[in-house]
C-alpha cells in the first residue's frame, strides 16, 4: 500500500551546508528507485528542512532505506539535527513501521478514499 511521509528536520547550528550536501546525495539515491513516487525538500526557514516522500509500496521504502549509497548520508543527516519530526499518512506494514519508529513517526488519520496511488505510477516496483 502507498504511504506518504512528511518529515521536519531541525538542523543544528552551523551544520546547514553539511545537511544540504547529504540531502542532495539522498535525492540521487531516490532516483534509483522507481517506487519512490515523490521526494520533495524545502528549507522554509534557517535551520529547518521539510520533506515530503511518497512510496508506492513497503518494498520500495525498504529498498530505499537498504541502499548502501544512502546509508551514510542518512546517518549524517540524523547526526546533524537537534530534532526530527515524522508524520505518516497511509498504512505501512510492520517492517516499515519499525524503520519509521527510529524517526519517532506518528500516524495521521486519512479520510476514506482520500489517499490513493496514481494509477499510472509504477505500483508494482519493488525498488
Amino acid at each position: 500500500m502507498a504511504f506518504m511521509l512528511k518529515i521536519q528536520w531541525n538542523i543544528k547550528s552551523g551544520r546547514e551546508a553539511e545537511f544540504k550536501q547529504n540531502q542532495e546525495k539522498l535525492c540521487a539515491v531516490m532516483l534509483e528507485h522507481p517506487g519512490v513516487i515523490c521526494y520533495h525538500v524545502d528549507y522554509p526557514s534557517p535551520g529547518v528542512s521539510q520533506w515530503t516522500e511518497i512510496y508506492a509500496t513497503d518494498g520500495a521504502f525498504a529498498a530505499h532505506l537498504a541502499n548502501e549509497e544512502g546509508k551514510g548520508p542518512l546517518g549524517s543527516l540524523v547526526e546533524s539535527c537537534d530534532a526530527i519530526r515524522c508524520q505518516c499518512w497511509g498504512n505501512p506494514n510492520a517492517e516499515s513501521k519499525e524503520a519509521l519508529a527510529g524517526f519517532g513517526a506518528t500516524y495521521e488519520r486519512t479520510g476514506k478514499n482520500a489517499f490513493a496511488l496514481n494509477p499510472h505510477a509504477d505500483k508494482h516496483s519493488i525498488v
